[in-house]
């Protein structure tokens, strides 16, 4: 694992490069659309493997992540250094009792993806369809090594973390992507936003990560239990 510091202006935007994830099989299927109950016949299960093994040829894990101290919650409002501000009901419950917060983008870089488009324009759809999962989990896989690290780092300072939030989910909307990048203060992140605030390469993830003292339960306080969807697949 290789990590540094890009220097800018305030807090620094800290680099993570250079880390091995492990790629779950059993999500790269969820992906896919198969249900707890539901297996892949034998021959599809022979391609996943396959391209979970391409995959790792391909992909670069990278992780930029920047602390910012939190200044006040009002409103549905988080205000961060800088002055910067997220608006969202959940994130302002979540974060209301952290006192630091871990804005990031994570990515696997592009050779996965332009691996996919090749395999589409070969007529290789099935192989495509199964490796562009595959960079979904890899991307997931990412994000979740580098909330491992600010777990640690948070426990080492007598604090907790919150669970992981990107704009697009809850209430956070997804223009609020702008205010993650400008958090990042111009570092290069290998990632650009679209006009429509959605990311490219794809297959990055963004966010925010709440560190408060651990003591404190609120910490760990779930949006989930503000929703009435209970077959959630991904309730929390």
């Amino acid at each position: 694992m290789e990590q540094a510091d890009e220097k800018r202006e305030g807090s620094m935007v800290k680099v993570i490069r250079n880390f091995e994830i492990e790629i779950d099989k059993g999500e790269v299927c969820r992906y896919l659309g198969y249900g707890e109950d539901q297996h892949p016949t034998s021959s599809i299960s022979s391609l996943i493997d396959e391209e979970i093994e391409e995959a790792y040829s391909l992909i670069q894990p990278s992780c930029f992540y920047r602390l910012m101290d939190i200044w006040r919650v009002r409103h549905h409002r988080v205000i961060l250094e800088d002055g910067l501000t997220i608006t969202s009901e959940v994130l302002s419950l979540v974060l209301s009792r952290c006192q630091q917060a871990a804005i990031f983008v994570a990515n696997i870089g592009r050779r996965l993806e332009g691996r996919v488009a090749q395999l589409m324009k070969e007529g290789q759809m099935l192989r495509g369809t199964i490796l562009d999962a595959v960079g979904s989990e890899a991307a997931e896989r990412t994000a979740c090594y580098l909330q491992d690290r600010i777990r640690e780092f948070a426990q080492l300072n007598g604090t907790d973390i919150t669970l992981r939030f990107s704009p697009g989910y809850c209430d956070w909307d997804i223009t609020q992507q702008r205010v993650v990048f400008e958090a990042m203060n111009s570092a290069p992140l290998g990632v650009t936003l679209t006009e429509e605030c959605l990311m490219v390469p794809r297959k990055s993830v963004s966010g925010i990560i709440g560190l408060g003292r651990s003591e404190k339960r609120q910490v760990r306080f779930s949006p989930c239990r503000l929703c009435t969807k209970t077959d959630c697949p991904s309730r929390r």
